[in-house]
């Protein structure tokens, strides 16, 4: 218990010093940040907790509760990015702490423990548990459904087969696997209701099929005799996947109290916004950010089959470096009958998230973010086992990641500065793809991120060399930390200040007595803008348009380019000024803002 604890608290510590500082130090970062904490702002000037809206018109992209989680936020620390972000943070941390028991209990603490610290610290995790984006909420309440699942059943019959002298593998069939009360079978599909309201009817659909999957696998084999044909092992091995058995297996999964739990807890939501958009929004979030992101590449968001198996690995870095080594653990692990169904659930639960989302159409790299803790318990059970015994592990592919981590670091050391100041033909390698210089000049200190990553790697792979394995994971743990901290406390400020589209519309927020004042945008939008104007954002068309804005109201402003201004020039009113000029992050160009207003009749720069 005094190991447990310690174990516990360390996670606790080490998660947050990893999600929580910094949290509000940076403007929100478009495109996604931008538009959901300006919905998530336009509900709470509202105080409509049902219709979500960006720009004064329904938003139908994701459900409520991300934006429930913000709005508590602004009520409590007011309407900043901190506390749009700190739901996000929490909920990371949970998931971290839950990732943990659920290793705890599927291996042992010290496979839990790194398998928390391997979340907490991987890239792509951290990233999405500091963002005011729906995602973590998503992982948290299918990793929890799973959670339950697995304590509620399979789990629940290793303690006691173990204590009896029986090898894991030899619990087989689905009725061991399976929950064995219904009040356990509702609550799992309560928390997918929760899911649903996080990401739509993916929070339920994939969670069970992951289930469904695992169950399959589990299904009891019939003994063969010695002399059976291979046409028969091929279709006995075969059987478990078969129409009878799939069928058999769904039904025991109890589907109807499923509909009825997710109908319960996300029902009254769906029926009440649907109600009061007419239709509308139901329409929008299903027909299109579901089936046509399913069966069309979305807002150019294509890619390969293979596409998340680079996004995965780089995704989990520093901790993906072990991906070999920890695929051939899992493979010994499952022919030697040790954690087998933890093993096979843990695949099941990777696979079925990574899989089905290679087949959609439109890809991002956070679409299998439930798949993180699955990936990350895989990566603690590999070292445990190492830490347990290195004849269960490839040291020498561990050298090989060690290797890697090294090279990655030293890319991102070298590499940035000689991108920024390395010329050929007269241009940088930055100036090739339309960076603008300003970036360019502060690209070369971010090539201190990699620091961490050399200083990391070399330790850890001098102490895998001598076979001290434990030193060698307190490194690349260690390096792993610090080079988050580099990125949130250093990096991510020095980007930050040439975020010039928030600092426009902080101009225009700064006018907001104005109530008859509008703002309009030609060839310029960031979702962000919405949110620092603090109104709504009107599209012009075209010059007349432009023209007419700023005749119709006596204080108006608009967000251009300095290419498009040049189309604007005589549409605009004589007293039409620019108010600001900004680089134009990250491409090369300018951002203008044109105003029109008493209050700045006093400025010189006019339009010409």
């Amino acid at each position: 218990m005094a190991v447990r604890v310690r174990f516990l608290l360390l996670l606790i510590l080490l998660a947050s010093a990893v999600m929580l500082p910094w949290l509000g130090s940076t403007r929100f970062w478009d495109q996604d940040e931008g538009f959901f904490a300006s919905t998530a702002a336009e509900m709470y000037a509202r105080g409509d907790w049902i219709v979500p809206t960006f720009n004064g018109r329904m938003f139908g992209h994701k459900p409520p509760w991300m934006y429930w989680m913000m709005m508590l936020g602004f009520e409590t620390f007011g309407v900043n990015e901190f506390a749009a972000r700190l739901g996000s943070a929490i909920f990371g941390i949970a998931t971290v702490l839950l990732t943990y028991d659920f290793g705890r209990r599927l291996f042992s603490d010290r496979a839990g423990w790194w398998a928390g610290l391997a979340l907490a610290s991987c890239w792509m995790f951290n990233i999405v548990a500091r963002a005011a984006t729906p995602d973590v909420y998503l992982v948290f309440f299918v990793t929890l459904s799973l959670y339950l699942f697995a304590r509620w059943g399979f789990h629940s019959q290793l303690p006691e087969q173990q204590a009896e002298g029986v090898e894991p593998s030899q619990i087989r069939g689905q009725n061991s696997a399976l929950p064995s009360r219904w009040s356990q079978f509702a609550l799992i599909y309560a928390v997918m209701g929760l899911a649903v309201l996080v990401k739509g009817p993916l929070g339920v659909l994939f969670p069970m099929a992951v289930i469904g999957m695992f169950l399959l696998c589990m299904t009891r084999r019939r003994d063969l005799p010695s002399d059976a044909t291979r046409w028969r092992r091929w279709r006995e091995a075969w059987r478990p996947f078969g129409i009878v058995n799939f069928c058999g297996t769904v039904w025991r999964m109890r589907p109807l109290t499923a509909a009825a739990l997710v109908l319960f807890v996300a029902g009254p939501w769906y029926a009440a916004v649907g109600w009061k958009t007419n239709g509308e929004f139901l329409n929008e979030f299903f027909g299109v950010h579901h089936f046509r992101r399913f069966t069309t590449p979305m807002d150019n968001h294509r890619g390969p089959i293979f596409y998340y198996l680079p996004a995965v690995l780089a995704g989990m870095f520093p901790w993906s470096i072990f991906a070999v080594p920890g695929m051939l653990y899992v493979i010994r692990g499952l022919r030697s009958s040790r954690h087998r169904p933890q093993l096979t659930f843990l695949l099941c639960w990777a696979g079925v998230f990574i899989c089905l989302f290679s087949l959609a159409s439109t890809k991002l790299p956070n679409y299998v973010l439930p798949a993180y803790p699955a990936l990350a318990l895989l990566c603690g059970a590999m070292v445990d086992g190492w830490l347990a015994d290195r004849r269960q592990v490839s040291l020498p592919w561990i050298r090989v990641g060690l290797t890697v981590m090294i090279a990655v670091g030293l890319a991102i050391m070298i590499g940035l500065p000689l991108a920024a100041n390395w010329r050929f033909d007269g241009q940088t390698l930055l100036d090739r793809v339309r960076i603008v210089r300003a970036v360019q000049d502060d690209a070369g200190w971010l090539g201190v991120l990699g620091v961490p990553l050399v200083l990391g790697g070399f330790a850890a792979f001098a102490c895998a060399w001598r076979n001290a394995a434990r030193p060698a994971v307190v490194a690349m743990g260690t390096s792993a930390i610090a080079t988050l901290w580099l990125l949130w406390g250093y990096a991510a400020p020095r980007v930050d200040r040439f975020q010039s589209p928030q600092d426009m519309a902080q101009v225009v927020g700064e006018q907001a007595g104005e109530s008859s004042m509008r703002v309009g945008h030609f060839g310029c939008f960031k979702p962000s803008m919405v949110f620092y104007s603090g109104r709504p954002i009107e599209a012009c068309g075209d010059a007349e348009e432009v023209g007419q804005l700023f005749r119709e109201a006596e204080t108006s402003f608009l967000f251009t380019t300095d290419e498009r201004y040049e189309e604007l020039r005589r549409a605009l009113p004589p007293d039409v000024v620019v108010v600001e000029r900004r680089p134009n992050f990250p491409k090369t160009g300018e951002l203008l803002l044109l105003g029109r207003s008493p209050r700045l009749a006093g400025r010189q720069e006019l339009h010409r």
